[in-house]
């Protein structure tokens, strides 16, 4: 990533505004989840425990311990000899695992969800749709990536099942990185569209065979585009290989 685009990514993130009531520790790990989700961080990224806590304007304390959290959860990772905190590369095989799980996932938290949104949590919602609408035709695509997960956040939410939405949210943490890569090319942002907008009228409908579909589908396409993502061409046939340089590390 160039070094420009690794300044925009990490302008966005602070500094951080305290809340009453919130700790230091718990507001960095949630502006930093939010940014790995979102696909403000991108794969391969060196995270500095100095750098976070200069950008957020807090002390490494309450850094170190959410870097700590995050790498438990699987978002970030320690690599190579240095031992250096990165956001990890999905092989080819991992990505594909990921999608799978997706599928059935998100897939089943839609239809429970449809049951219950009401007219308040619609209107989040078409709002969610509208940003990203706005900026698929400006070309804007941090802007684009806040509210793609913001428009699937709120939908899957609306099934009100914590443990479920907390799977969910582990397997964005996983693949959001590679977000940026893929909806950086305008066809993507274009075919993304597509899809958001028959998940919308679905749930207008309130029809949760087409709602289904729509997130299927949805999953579907971004990793077939994010597979064009990986680095270095990694193919399922070269997984034993790095899967055991991972555990060796």
């Amino acid at each position: 990533m160039s070094e420009s685009n690794q300044g925009n990514s990490w302008a966005r993130l602070g500094p951080l505004l305290l809340q009453e009531g919130a700790t230091a520790q718990s507001l960095v790990y949630e502006k930093l989840r939010h940014a790995l989700i979102s696909g403000h961080l991108r794969p391969g990224e060196e995270i500095s425990l100095r750098k976070v806590a200069s950008i957020l304007n807090v002390s490494v304390t309450p850094v170190r311990e959410a870097l700590r959290r995050l790498e438990g959860d699987g978002g970030l990772e320690v690599f190579g000899g240095n031992r250096v905190l990165r956001v990890p590369i999905l092989t080819d095989a991992e990505l594909m695992d990921i999608r799978d799980i997706r599928i059935n996932l998100e897939g089943f938290a839609a239809v429970q969800a449809i049951k219950q949104i009401g007219s308040s949590q619609m209107r989040v919602i078409e709002n969610a749709y509208g940003l990203m609408e706005i900026a698929a035709e400006n070309g804007d695509v941090d802007t684009y990536l806040e509210n793609n997960w913001r428009f699937h956040s709120l939908i899957y939410r609306a099934a009100d099942r914590p443990i479920l939405m907390s799977q969910i949210e582990g397997l964005w943490l996983r693949v959001g990185p590679l977000f940026h890569a893929t909806v950086a090319v305008p066809t993507h942002l274009n075919q993304s569209m597509v899809s958001h907008t028959a998940a919308l009228q679905a749930l207008r409908d309130r029809d949760p065979v087409a709602l289904q579909e729509a997130i299927v589908r949805d999953i579907q396409e971004a990793a077939s585009a994010l597979r064009h993502t990986l680095p270095n061409g990694e193919t399922e046939e070269e997984q034993p290989a790095l899967r055991s340089k991972r555990n060796n590390k």
